[in-house]
């Protein structure tokens, strides 16, 4: 095509109509030579502005995912070969698995588990019921699907049991005063079935949860988040203390929170979230929109603005499943997007991305590989 230049000029000036568009997504399609020839040139300019974009404080790389229906994502018009080239341009990072002995690898999160003091685990199924006593047969709840229900404890006992809930799993949780915890995927939360009679109101989590604290001004509550305390009295809030985080995030709904570690404290009011850092000495507060900090407990994955590294993390946690990405650029590539867990399966979710040009991958025994 002799006007090939003209076009991809065009293309980046954001001038070219759409018959001229069309023309010139079947020439890139055409071959493999096309499309390395036009790659290189829109990286070009592509590089070129990027600082400029930086300075403007405003994220001109973004590629917007929304998702409209099963494996459906709508995109403005232009935008199509810009996000072809930024994905194009990544690659990988994360070799979780591999082949060993010939052999293929499979990926398996595992189950809900619940451990009593004394080290006894078992099983939970996601959806299924349950009767829980402790050794001496005294009830200490039931389960009935995703819910796990202390209240009817009859225990007087202050002994920790610990729940975990593996990746592409989550679990509400009723704990004996009335609290409700709602436990993301790959979590833990230290609880016991009984709380004192005198004293707090101690839980210990790691990874995320959603608490919705019964009121009782003689017996505060307190997550424990590392060397992070949150202090309620009655309250809704969501702590994020995952691991691989490396900082502790408390968004607070409603009520009012105070974060402590040692002598360092912060006081949230509702619409604030309070970030604890591993390596700081501070607590940085500041507004945020809660609804985007609590999807996860309304079983939507939702990122905005988001670098894909993280968004691999979340998409990870949320479906059970272990991905290696072989563009290490995309790592910092940042996108929007909003799928429902209910209705829509990972494969939505990577069929989005895959929509545009140069992203593929491959799905097998719960590992996604992204070339």
């Amino acid at each position: 095509m002799e006007n090939v230049d003209d076009l991809i000029q065009k293309f980046q000036n954001h001038c070219i109509s759409d018959e001229e568009l069309q023309e010139l997504e079947g020439w890139v399609k055409s071959s493999k030579r096309n499309a390395y020839y036009f790659k290189n040139a829109v990286e070009q300019d592509y590089l070129l502005t990027l600082q400029s974009r930086r300075n403007e404080k405003r994220p001109n790389t973004d590629i917007l995912f929304k998702s409209v229906s099963k494996r459906r994502v709508s995109f403005p018009t232009w935008y199509r070969y810009a996000a072809v080239l930024i994905l194009g341009l990544l690659s990988s990072a994360l070799s979780y698995f591999y082949f060993i002995n010939g052999g293929e690898e499979v990926y398996n999160p595992g189950q809900i588990t619940l451990t009593y003091e004394n080290g006894e685990t078992i099983t939970l199924d996601e959806d299924g019921q349950i009767t829980l006593t402790d050794a001496a047969g005294n009830a200490l709840g039931v389960q009935k699907k995703g819910v796990l229900d202390f209240t009817p404890s009859s225990s007087k006992a202050t002994t920790y049991n610990t729940l975990r809930v593996p990746p592409g799993k989550r679990l509400n949780l009723l704990l004996a005063d009335g609290s409700r915890v709602y436990l993301n995927s790959e979590s833990t939360l230290r609880f016991p079935a009984h709380f004192s009679e005198t004293g707090t109101r101690d839980v210990y989590l790691t990874g995320e949860g959603f608490f919705e604290v019964a009121k009782d001004a003689h017996h505060p509550f307190r997550v424990h988040a590392e060397k992070l305390r949150v202090e309620v009295l009655g309250t809704r809030f969501n702590v994020n203390a995952y691991d691989r985080v490396h900082e502790i995030t408390t968004t607070l709904a409603e009520g009012s929170v105070k974060l402590v570690d040692g002598a360092l404290q912060a006081t949230l009011v509702p619409g604030e979230a309070g970030v604890w850092k591993y390596s700081s000495d501070q607590i940085a507060v500041s507004k945020v929109q809660v609804a985007n900090n609590i999807a996860w407990i309304e079983n939507r994955l939702l990122f905005i603005d988001e670098p894909f590294e993280t968004i691999v993390e979340k998409i990870e946690r949320s479906y059970g499943v272990k991905i290696i990405n072989k563009n290490p650029a995309l790592r910092e590539t940042r996108f929007n997007g909003d799928f429902d867990l209910n209705t829509e399966s990972v494969k939505d979710v990577l069929d989005a991305f895959a929509t545009i040009d140069f992203f593929e991958y491959s799905y097998e025994n719960n590992i996604i590989t992204i070339n």
